[in-house]
């Protein structure tokens, strides 16, 4: 037995089922939002990653380009090393850029950031020296201290080809890491949060300032910096530091070097932190009001809802209940319809008669027709067996006419429903069996006398006429002449394509139907032409007769 409770307890309920599922989106709405927040961060800091690694490429790019115009000029090709430099000193001037001029076995033939004719020793990066003449084209070095300018530097080295008249057999130009850094710290990053540029040899530049830092010394990196492999970049990862950090890295082109960015998440976590407190107070609010809510409207709904028992107890006894007014529109409405229901109970009963009666009238004529079909089937059947399959061919077609009304409303059936429910089964619609006509709607008696016939043009198609052959077809159309009084419908069923037809011997029971039964109980003709080519049923009868009511004996007479 189902346990019962107080109004006020199945309001705590739906209280309970209202603000628990919105609690739980308020937490999951927060984790969305948090969740985005750090989608946010991580898509920001690898783009300032890569945002850092374009501004490098296109300074590396600048420094190729002067190479590409210095190895084409006439002095360098002539050989006069001295014009070259002075002319190379003046043209980079202001761009930080310095050019160095060396043989093949690394010497100093010429360097801008000194005076020509110094005496300079070999290059400082051999390694990279020695890389761009194997590689035989451009390459960038990794950051080392320059012998010459007593700074960090790198180096941006092209191979020059054979043919000058001077011993030059590589163009180099070099520039400091300070003014890589200055160029870098353009690019805006959040306060709190870093970007480094990592050469091949593990060589560190902050983009914040000047400060390089030699493999090995740390001290203002992340902890985790040193486990992370930069060689798959561009990518984001996590990792905690003294607190969980988002580090993003992104390779600059033609270079062994990285871009890497990192910073605190909880610079993107703060607003998330303020909105889910602003969420938490505002259900908790919510919750409070709900609370007081409901237990008014408790309070309320049992003292309404005892009057509408006693008003039930009363009309349960068959007393005339008056309406009553209460402080809820709703229980109002309840009220006025158990008033309006106790002095509805006598004309309900007699309503209930009617039909019950109706029911009854229509049972016994469908009882009269069938009784009719087994009848006329029994006359011209030849064997039991046949009496059967006849018989239960129209039946079932009666019954189609019966699924049609029952499936609606039964006063809204048309023609062309009727039609298309009868042929269906025989041939397809709008292929075989052509329709055209205007809207016409059937009464119920109409539906079953009409449904006949159709059934047994269709029968009689499908098995000796248009419906017989793939080549054959059916068109039926109808038309309302509003040119007489009354108004009248002419349909005609014509078959073209079937095997050639011939008058038959002796009038079987479909004949009849077509023939007597449709135009008797609708009032008008019907003609029955046997073509060659293919029979043509015509029906002529008042537009009034298409909405009659039953007859008493079920409208089938025996012939």
């Amino acid at each position: 037995m189902h346990r019962r409770h107080s109004i006020s307890t199945w309001l705590g309920l739906a209280l309970l089922g209202i603000v628990a599922p919105f609690c739980l989106f308020l937490w999951f709405l927060a984790a969305q939002l948090q969740q985005n927040a750090t989608d946010a961060v991580d898509r920001q800091t690898l783009r300032s990653a890569q945002s850092i690694s374009h501004t490098v490429e296109a300074l590396i790019e600048s420094m190729k380009t002067t190479l590409s115009l210095l190895s084409s000029t006439e002095d360098l090709a002539a050989g006069d090393l001295e014009t070259f430099h002075r002319r190379s000193q003046y043209a980079l001037q202001g761009t930080g850029q310095f050019v160095i001029v060396t043989d093949r076995d690394g010497r100093q033939l010429l360097n801008t950031r000194v005076a020509y004719g110094e005496e300079l020793g070999t290059i400082s990066d051999m390694d990279g020296f020695k890389r761009a003449l194997e590689a035989g084209r451009t390459i960038v070095s990794d950051f080392f201290m320059g012998r010459t300018s007593g700074k960090w530097v790198f180096n941006v080295l092209d191979p020059i080809n054979e043919g000058t008249v001077s011993q030059a057999s590589m163009l180099v130009t070099t520039m400091n890491v300070d003014d890589l850094a200055a160029s870098v710290s353009q690019v805006p990053l959040s306060a709190g949060w870093s970007a480094v540029i990592v050469d091949g040899q593990d060589n560190v530049l902050f983009a914040d300032g000047p400060e390089t830092m030699e493999r090995g010394d740390r001290g203002l990196l992340p902890d985790q910096f040193g486990n992370l492999d930069m060689s798959d970049g561009p990518r984001v990862v996590h990792f905690e530091d003294s607190e969980e950090q988002v580090f993003a890295y992104s390779p600059v082109r033609g270079t062994s070097w990285n871009i890497a960015v990192w910073g605190p998440l909880s610079s993107a976590q703060k607003p998330i932190v303020e909105t889910w407190k602003m969420l938490l107070a505002g259900t908790l609010t919510l919750l409070v009001v709900c609370i007081v809510v409901i237990y008014a409207a408790s309070r309320l709904l049992k003292r309404e809802v005892r009057g509408m028992t006693q008003m039930a107890l009363d009309l349960g006894r068959g007393d005339i209940v008056p309406p009553v007014e209460t402080r809820i529109r709703e229980i109002d409405l309840v009220a006025r319809a158990l008033s309006t229901a106790s002095y509805d109970r006598s004309t309900k009963d007699e309503q209930l008669g009617f039909v019950m009666g109706e029911l009854a009238h229509r049972t016994k004529n469908l009882i009269a027709v069938v009784l009719a079909i087994l009848r006329q089937s029994a006359k011209h059947a030849e064997t039991p067996q046949q009496l059967v399959r006849t018989a239960t061919e129209r039946i079932q077609g009666l019954g189609r006419s019966i699924d049609l009304l029952t499936s609606g409303d039964s006063n809204s059936v048309t023609m062309r429903d009727l039609i298309e429910n009868h042929l269906s089964t025989f041939a397809q619609i709008g292929t075989s069996v052509i329709l055209a006509g205007p809207v016409v709607k059937l009464g119920p008696d109409v539906v079953q006398h009409l449904g006949m016939a159709f059934h047994e043009l269709a029968t009689n198609a499908s098995k000796h006429g248009a419906l017989s052959v793939a080549s054959g077809r059916v068109e039926i159309t109808w038309t309302l002449d509003d040119s007489e009084d009354p108004a009248r419908l002419k349909l005609t069923w014509r078959e073209q394509g079937g095997p050639p037809v011939s008058v038959p011997e002796k009038t079987s029971f479909g004949t009849r139907i077509l023939l007597g039964h449709t135009s008797s109980s609708l009032g008008g003709t019907t003609e029955l032409d046997y073509r060659s080519e293919g029979l043509v049923w015509t029906l002529d009868v008042p537009a009034s007769a298409l909405h009659q009511r039953y007859s008493e004996d079920g409208g089938l007479q025996d012939s």
